[in-house]
């Protein structure tokens, strides 16, 4: 009889473990089971916004599942950064990062947190370089002008960005570091307001996303003298490169969906697919292409490549993040 009971509780353990083995592999072979959330650290209406906005279409047909785009704007990503990092790794949270958030790492020690230690990668979505811009009048025809320019009036010429310490301002103090020029910067909190004044005249120049000055250049209210990227962007082949000038100069920024550190393998391989299969779509290239950006998507270890090969880049230019 011991042994009879012995065998009868050893069948219902065995059969317990099995219960609960097939429902843990039933759970985890069904992901996605409910809503993806992708979270990014801009404005509704936003070029992050409009991107997420772009893929999710294909992303809720692709993995069967509804996608909800959040903003959480603020703090130049932080916001949105420091929740994906109080959420699951379980990939029902997403971060639509932007290589603004990994210079800001790299650079601002007091970032509350880091890009090579608290979140796994996914995929990116898209690449895209910056552009230099002068107004419409100006008598800079050239970035090489422009160069000559400012070497020969050290400190007289000015340019304007979008705030200290962010992808645009260090894109030209990496600039200043290659070339010796001196120029002044002037931070913008409103885009709008920055176009109206490379147009005036008022700045010598802006460097800017394309999408940003789209219609200021379709309009030809200002003129595009270079590009950052280290040959000439396909989108935009009319705007020579900067480092055909500067030798050696590249600065090219990117957006992607990131998750919590430790998001399973399988869950990263199966979003990276699912990104993959939306920008290759040819409605979704061509609305990305359209905005100025390369549709680039890939798997989780390139991503992790790219953030670690920028964040060494970036690392250098830290002391130009307090303003002087």
């Amino acid at each position: 009889m011991m042994r009879t009971g012995f065998n009868r509780r050893t069948l219902l353990l065995s059969a317990g473990g099995a219960l609960t083995l097939a429902g843990t592999a039933r759970a985890q072979g069904a992901f996605p089971s409910k809503p993806i959330r992708i979270v990014h650290g801009y404005g509704p209406g936003s070029n992050p916004d409009t991107i997420a906005r772009v893929i999710s279409p294909s992303l809720i047909e692709t993995l069967g599942q509804s996608v909800i785009v959040e903003p959480k704007p603020g703090a130049g990503e932080r916001i949105a950064a420091q929740y994906l990092m109080s959420q699951p790794p379980d990939g029902y949270t997403l971060y639509l990062i932007t290589g603004g958030a990994n210079v800001i790492s790299a650079t601002d020690p007091q970032t509350p947190f880091n890009t090579l230690k608290d979140f796994s990668y996914v995929s990116t979505i898209t690449l895209f370089p910056f552009v230099l811009v002068v107004g419409a009048n100006s008598p800079l025809k050239t970035f090489g002008d422009l160069l000559a320019a400012a070497k020969a009036n050290p400190g007289k010429l000015n340019y304007g960005h979008s705030g200290i310490g962010n992808t645009l301002h260090l894109a030209i103090e990496y600039l200043k570091a290659l070339t010796g020029m001196k120029i002044e910067p002037v931070a913008y909190k409103d885009t709008g307001q920055q176009i109206a004044d490379v147009m005036s005249g008022r700045l010598d120049f802006a460097i800017s996303t394309f999408t940003g000055y789209h219609g200021a250049l379709a309009n030809k209210q200002v003129r595009a003298i270079g590009v950052t990227s280290k040959e000439t962007w396909p989108l935009n082949p009319d705007v020579p490169p900067i480092a055909a000038t500067v030798p050696g100069y590249e600065v090219v920024s990117w957006l992607g969906l990131a998750a919590p550190a430790g998001l399973p393998a399988d869950i990263a391989d199966k979003l990276s697919k699912a990104v993959v299969t939306a920008v290759a779509r040819p409605d979704v290239k061509a609305r990305l292409e359209s905005m100025g950006n390369e549709a680039r998507a890939g798997t989780p270890a390139v991503f992790r490549a790219r953030v670690e090969a920028d964040y060494a880049k970036w690392k250098p230019l830290a002391k130009f993040v307090s303003p002087s």
